[in-house]
């Protein structure tokens, strides 16, 4: 499938075998992965097998395209990733922001990735964040996985270069000007 991104599953879900035999196969080369989402599940674009993700960009970028109002979630302590992913949907994307209470389309969710269990992919590059994209639930809360975007590098890169990192590459991925 041209359009599809691999998405793994690794560490806590898979002994370091199972990682190093994905590896192998070459099936880990990809820039998108997320994690524990039940086997079986309706995912969107994104469908699960064998303990990888594999999401339809096409089918992702029609479903982007429809949105008007997303919600940004990340941790808490992360105002400047927030920020940086806010003015990125706002501006770039068009997209407007939900009030807390409002409904919403979209859950554009940045979150770091924890570095136990973490593969190192080339040359101690180790993946650091994630930008996954969930349809939103009637409650707000994200539903469907419809997209996620990885983004490795050393692992002493400062969180706000990984934030800056995530964001070009989705742009990149879908040529967003």
């Amino acid at each position: 499938m041209e359009n599809a991104l691999l998405v793994h599953v690794c560490g806590k879900h898979l002994s370091r075998l199972l990682c190093l035999i994905f590896l192998g196969l070459g099936l880990l080369r990809t820039p998108a992965r997320a994690q524990s989402e039940p086997l079986g599940s309706d995912l969107g674009s994104c469908s699960l097998k064998d303990h990888v993700y594999r999401c339809d960009g096409a089918t992702f970028q029609q479903a982007l395209a429809k949105v008007k109002t997303i919600a940004i979630q990340t941790r808490n302590t992360d105002g400047m990733g927030r920020a940086k992913l806010t003015t990125f949907a706002t501006t770039k994307l068009a997209k407007k922001i939900a009030s807390p209470d409002a409904p919403l389309d979209l859950v554009f969710l940045l979150l770091p990735f924890d570095q136990q269990g973490n593969i190192v992919t080339n040359q101690g590059e180790r993946e650091l964040g994630t930008l996954r994209i969930y349809s939103a639930q009637s409650d707000g809360k994200p539903g469907h996985l419809l997209w996620a975007e990885t983004f490795s590098g050393p692992p002493d890169m400062p969180w706000p270069m990984v934030v800056r990192g995530l964001i070009l590459q989705f742009q990149a991925h879908f040529q967003i000007k």
